[in-house]
């Protein structure tokens, strides 16, 4: 059961990653927050689904944030410091 769980979670962000991609056309695609700790476990597969959701183009990088669980955290404040920044 834990199995197929994990599974339909990497395809449904394999398809929005599929989906951003063909948007944006990213060259990177960076996994943080706590995601970023399931490392290759996540990755690996990923990286797999995507490729075959891509097929017709080169898949972006996808690769584990160095900023892990705190990644989130991190970008929000990093946000509220700049819109709190009246001198820019």
């Amino acid at each position: 059961m834990a199995r197929r769980v994990w599974d339909e979670a990497v395809e449904a962000l394999a398809l929005a990653l599929a989906t951003a991609t063909l948007l944006l056309d990213p060259t990177l695609v960076v996994i943080g927050g706590g995601l970023a700790q399931a490392g290759e476990a996540l990755v690996g597969p990923l990286r797999t689904r995507l490729a075959a959701r891509l097929a017709f183009r080169r898949p972006p990088r996808v690769e584990v944030s160095a900023l892990g669980p705190q990644a989130g955290l991190l970008g929000a404040a990093l946000l509220a410091a700049t819109a709190l920044d009246t001198t820019a």
